[in-house]
């Protein structure tokens, strides 16, 4: 299933952040803010959990070209920062921008291996 800008595609999305923390080893998750879509065109939506009390992370679904796409930030200090710039660039390019609940799995599992885990 494709991610739109909609309460289904928002519930999908904070859900599967939940899942694949529990089914990959039973993960505390804190998700402290999020930002429903509006359903306006052009408007992004997202959700900042604490992963295991140590690391921050946004996921966020925007609208690009018509259509949208998946990106994962981590915060390090106030900002939030995107593959390629936490990550080498060899690594940041096996992220995938597919709004999908696979790409956002596929995403998680490349973020456990970013944090030792994988």
């Amino acid at each position: 299933m494709l991610l739109k800008n909609n309460e289904e595609s928002f519930e999908f999305l904070f859900n599967a952040i939940g899942d694949y923390y529990e089914k990959n080893g039973n993960r505390e998750v804190y998700r402290f803010e999020n930002v429903r879509p509006v359903g306006v065109e052009g408007e992004d939506y997202y959700v900042r959990y604490l992963l295991e009390r140590k690391h921050v992370v946004e996921y966020r679904i925007a609208q690009d070209r018509g259509g949208f796409i998946a990106i994962p930030s981590l915060a390090i200090g106030p900002h939030y920062f995107n593959p390629g710039e936490f990550w080498d660039y060899k690594n940041s390019r096996r992220f995938t921008l597919e709004a999908s609940i696979e790409g956002i799995e596929h995403n998680l599992k490349l973020l456990d291996e970013f944090f030792g885990r994988g």
